[in-house]
């Protein structure tokens, strides 16, 4: 497993399920929770280049979720309300009433479930290449067929062994802006070693939502009830959840904000880790300069 960035501190939850590696970093400032996406990727992967930006001025917490990273072993099915209920026991682990929630693909959906499931424990929300605002996925059917044929546990296997062909999957499915990576080999190998300890490629959460006529989680008609500043990020060209679901989600939270990253597919805080980090900082400290005009004057 990738090494936790420079000042990072890492510990570990027990749950009935199983266990939870946590993340902490920042000595002070606003709490920011940072949920990553699946496939093959764990905390580190995602957010390894923007940790430190945030670190300077916030708490920042982040985990693996189950079954990814160093939360294993996990018994039962890691779907979208059981990741919603692990984001909220996390929270009581980190003694946080509440926090700004930065979610990036599934992620994302799991911090829009849990938005819409607690409003009062979130003052800000990032949706970055979020899942979960979507009737259909881009190639729908042929993803629905390779979720249920177990064609998933033999691209693992593959995966984990052949460092040229993680590449290659890499570029084609999650890097497509067609910008060079900053740490492109870092990130294969970060990869790779997580495939090397997983059972399949596909995450329970896409197994648990797809069917064969389209996805069972779709936060769309009840956008309108989220009510916190958003901000939604999204990679002008992924082609994994399209652009048009980034604008829709936009559209129906009132009060949002779009922002494309150029340049970037599915994966921009990797991908484009300057201009993602400059514009998840903009928007948490225009949260910070807002909380801190409805604070009284003191003489």
């Amino acid at each position: 497993m990738p090494h936790p960035a420079e000042g990072v501190e890492v510990e570990h939850a027990e749950f009935p399920a199983g266990k939870i590696r946590h993340y902490r970093s920042g000595d002070g400032g606003p709490a920011i929770v940072l949920l990553h996406g699946g496939g093959f990727d764990n905390a580190m992967v995602t957010w390894r280049h923007t940790i430190p930006m945030l670190a300077e001025d916030h708490r920042v917490f982040l985990f693996d979720l189950p079954g990814q990273g160093g939360s294993r072993p996990w018994h039962g099915r890691a779907d979208q309300r059981t990741l919603e209920e692990v984001v909220r026991w996390m929270f009581d682990v980190w003694g946080l009433d509440d926090a700004v929630l930065v979610g990036h693909s599934i992620g994302g959906s799991v911090a829009a479930g849990f938005t819409l499931r607690h409003p009062r424990r979130v003052h800000g929300l990032v949706l970055v290449d979020s899942a979960g605002f979507q009737t259909r996925m881009p190639r729908h059917l042929p993803t629905y067929l390779a979720v249920r044929s177990g064609l998933g546990t033999l691209a693992t296997k593959v995966l984990g062994r052949n460092r040229a062909f993680t590449g290659a999957v890499l570029a084609r499915s999650i890097l497509t802006g067609g910008a060079t990576v900053p740490d492109l080999g870092s990130l294969v190998d970060e990869v790779k070693d997580e495939a090397r300890q997983r059972q399949s490629v596909f995450p329970d959460w896409l197994d648990s939502a797809i069917t064969r006529k389209g996805l069972s989680v779709n936060h769309l008609p009840r956008a309108d009830r989220i009510h916190c500043p958003t901000l939604v990020l999204h990679g002008e060209q992924d082609a994994v959840t399209s652009p048009a679901s980034a604008r829709e989600a936009a559209g129906a939270i009132a009060g949002s904000r779009l922002r494309a990253i150029e340049g970037a597919g599915h994966w921009p805080a990797r991908e484009r880790p300057t201009e993602f980090n400059a514009a998840l900082r903009k928007f948490v400290n225009e949260l910070q300069g807002d909380a801190g005009a409805d604070e009284p004057e003191t003489s």
